[in-house]
């Protein structure tokens, strides 16, 4: 290799700095895998190291540390302060972002990481990259898709209000919960074609826990008050076919009439296309008059249920 220069940096030194490593490995059945622990040159001795599958958010990262002696090295000790806590985690948020955004990183080791009163340094860096194909889907090299921030959107419905309308996430559960219940019996009834009387835990989490890869949800949120407030949800979960997914939506009672309904089956239609799914289908009853009303205006085909007379079947090719 031909080389035409070096560059040289001053050592980087910190009396109260403690040695932390993070890295990153491609597992064959999980993909990228995050490792943390102490670092340095005794690494392998040491053998602190704890592993997790990203996306990591801020709760994932401080289980993550929490698992490792170097949580305790990082706290206050035999006179050194407490290192920057908030800048390791944002550090690990950082590696954390590059490995789902850039399937190409097929290693990395950030070791030793200095961690200080003021802050990290990374001390030495290795990446080792791979290639990748370019028909390959986004994020097909995850496990676990993360979460997709670009389909958050503010609407403005048919009377002027404003909305936030985003996919699901698993920390909406409590809103989720006030929605459902919140519902009427009726609107209850259309969208789970049963009586309904209260969602139940294990409900809550299938709804509110989902791989985004497979399956997506748009909820509607109003926050005029300050605090957020579901107003309606949207969903589809793709069939074993991988061509073709099924959906399901509810409206709050009070904003029903508001075109609420149109704007999240338009998001949701939009998401599965690019998805590339090929067909969507739901099933309502056939009293539900606005559900028919609508799938026909964006566009569905609407039939009987050959296997019940009370249920229709609404399908589209995307």
């Amino acid at each position: 290799a031909k080389i035409d220069g070096a560059a040289i940096e001053p050592m980087h030194i910190d009396r109260h700095g403690r040695e932390l490593m993070i890295g990153v490995v491609n597992d064959e059945v999980f993909g990228p895998v995050i490792s943390f622990g102490l670092g340095g040159t005794m690494v392998e001795i040491i053998m602190d190291k704890a592993v997790a599958l990203p996306p990591l958010n801020r709760f994932l990262v401080r289980d993550l540390i929490s698992r490792t002696r170097a949580k305790e090295v990082m706290a206050e000790l035999r006179g050194s302060p407490e290192v920057d806590v908030d800048a390791v985690e944002d550090l690990l948020l950082l590696v954390s972002g590059i490995v789902c955004d850039l399937p190409g990183v097929a290693e990395m080791d950030l070791n030793p990481v200095i961690a200080g009163p003021a802050g990290v340094v990374v001390v030495d860096a290795r990446i080792r990259a791979q290639k990748v194909s370019p028909a390959a889907r986004p994020y097909a090299h995850m496990a676990i898709h993360p979460y997709p921030s670009a389909l958050v959107r503010e609407a403005a419905l048919s009377d002027g209000t404003t909305v936030t309308i985003r996919p699901i996430r698993p920390e909406d559960a409590i809103i989720e919960r006030e929605f459902v219940n919140g519902l009427s019996e009726q609107s209850r009834y259309l969208r789970f074609m049963y009586a309904l009387q209260e969602i139940t835990p294990a409900m809550l989490s299938r709804f509110t826990q989902i791989d985004y890869d497979r399956e997506l949800a748009f909820i509607a949120v109003d926050d005029s008050s300050g605090e957020e407030r579901q107003v309606g949800v949207a969903r589809y979960i793709t069939l074993p076919d991988e061509a073709t997914c099924e959906f399901a939506i509810v409206v709050g009672d009070d904003w029903q009439g508001r075109g609420l309904a149109r704007l999240l089956m338009g998001d949701l239609i939009a998401a599965a296309r690019d998805a590339g799914l090929k067909k969507m289908y739901g099933t309502t009853l056939k009293e539900n008059r606005g559900m028919l009303e609508l799938a026909g205006n964006l566009g569905f085909e609407i039939e009987p249920d050959p296997e019940d007379p009370d249920l229709r079947v609404m399908t589209i090719r995307l």
